[in-house]
């Protein structure tokens, strides 16, 4: 299993600059399988929560879509 962590390379960091992405693998077989439960638990909700966020902007991006497409239709019925 690949993780990422976050590591700051200052000691009060205070921009995305003051931090450095760090990559570590651990062996699956090394982590208790009541921690790999959490821990898929966990990515699950993560993930389910990035996904609708993401729904919900493309649901508004089409909303927005069709309003304009409507406004258009009307101002070149209109002239």
């Amino acid at each position: 299993m690949q993780m990422t962590f976050i590591k700051p390379t200052t000691q009060q960091p205070r921009t995305s600059s003051n931090f450095k992405k760090v990559d570590f693998e651990v062996l699956a077989r090394n982590i208790h399988p009541i921690d790999q439960i959490e821990l898929h638990k966990k990515t699950g909700e993560m993930i389910y929560s990035t996904l609708i966020g993401k729904a919900i902007t493309t649901h508004q991006l089409q909303n927005s879509l069709n309003n304009i497409s409507a406004q258009f239709q009307l101002e070149k019925a209109s002239s």
